[in-house]
């Protein structure tokens, strides 16, 4: 499985190269709106890669030969929901190596400053678009769903921003969030949105079983 992933990285080399510039960008650009930048520099690289991985396959019709290898569909999907934290990661990795740099150096600049709670929701942001556009690439193809996909990635930054700058300053939810503990804060948060991963894995794999190439 894990090889698959690999696969998907070793395909867009030079994809995985600018997305470390992009990263690189954001550290420096984004440093006013802190976890918001952070969301936004995390979810712009598992966007670009984890579509630019299906691009290139449909473009060479890799799914008939890997449908036609002893590996079964199931594995197939499973790897590219795999690959969304894993990208997440790599992509939270290289901002704090930024971080560290720019701090171990001490240059005179400000970096995405980075927590445990805005990596994590940074994380579930990443799975969130994944959970939605996953699912329409397994059933579509990828450039029957490119255009929605952009769309959906436009709006959950946009609506994210949004809600963000609407909420993130009233007394109210700051007193509401201050009061859960971590676990009632999994529950609210993580729970839902790992389950709903859990359904899209399940939603893309019937889409991919039933597809003939």
């Amino acid at each position: 499985m894990f090889h698959l992933i690999k696969k998907d990285l070793l395909i867009q080399k030079r994809s995985v190269y600018l997305s470390v510039l992009l990263i690189l960008l954001f550290s420096f650009y984004l440093t006013k709106v802190g976890t918001m930048g952070l969301l936004l520099s995390v979810l712009s690289v598992t966007y670009m890669l984890t579509l630019g991985a299906f691009a290139i396959e449909e473009k060479n019709d890799s799914n008939k030969m890997l449908v036609s290898l002893p590996i079964k569909r199931k594995t197939i999907v499973l790897s590219k929901y795999l690959s969304v934290p894993i990208l997440a990661l790599f992509a939270l990795f290289i901002n704090e190596l930024i971080h560290l740099l720019v701090h171990g150096f001490q240059l005179p600049l400000e970096t995405i400053p980075i927590s445990p709670k805005a990596a994590l929701w940074s994380i579930l942001a990443s799975m969130l678009y994944g959970s939605i556009s996953f699912p329409l690439i397994f059933k579509l193809g990828y450039l029957k769903s490119k255009m929605m996909n952009f769309l959906l990635f436009f709006l959950l930054i946009s609506g994210g921003t949004y809600l963000f700058e609407k909420w993130a300053n009233r007394l109210e939810m700051i007193r509401f969030f201050s009061r859960l503990s971590e676990m009632e804060m999994g529950i609210l948060v993580i729970v839902p949105v790992f389950l709903l991963y859990f359904l899209s894995y399940l939603l893309s794999l019937s889409f991919f079983q039933k597809r003939e190439f």
